[in-house]
């Protein structure tokens, strides 16, 4: 761990940061470190005196890595309540329009050609609570002047 600190320091020293991220990397690969021991790594080039510069690097790094991860954990769930969002929204849009369609294909079945009025009245409707008292009352009426929702 000394040696890989040594390295990680030495290489600080001589490159920029977007470098320094590049060849940590393969130091890391090459030395065979893996996530924990790097982690244990950097809490160690922290507390020595001699890495200050670098551990406020790694310091940095850190938080930004953590805002970023928040970030990208806040575009998903964001996303994911949109899609679910969206499906219900669709599924309720669906149901609405199959519950106008059917009401005004009964009147058509039953009575013939449908006044527009009533139709625009229906299309006009997006509750299904309304929709239903109106389908209630295509499927009980006996003309179509019986209709009281127009």
């Amino acid at each position: 761990i000394d040696v890989i600190r040594q390295a990680y320091t030495g290489l600080y020293q001589l490159v920029s940061s977007g470098l320094f991220d590049k060849y940590v990397d393969f130091i890391d690969t090459y030395a065979g470190i893996g996530e924990l021991e790097q982690q244990e790594l950097y809490n160690e080039i922290v507390q020595h005196k001699d890495t200050a510069m670098l551990s406020e690097y790694i310091r940095n790094k850190g938080i930004e890595q953590g805002v970023k991860q928040g970030i990208e954990q806040g575009i998903e769930q964001g996303i994911e309540q949109g899609i679910e969002q969206g499906i219900e929204q669709g599924i309720e849009q669906g149901i609405i329009q199959k519950a106008k369609k059917d009401i005004i294909d009964i009147l058509r079945l039953r009575f013939g050609k449908v006044p527009h009025k009533i139709v625009e009245t229906i299309n006009r409707t997006d509750d299904l609570k309304i929709l239903d008292s109106y389908f209630k009352q295509v499927v009980q009426i006996n003309g179509i002047d019986q209709l009281r929702f127009f």
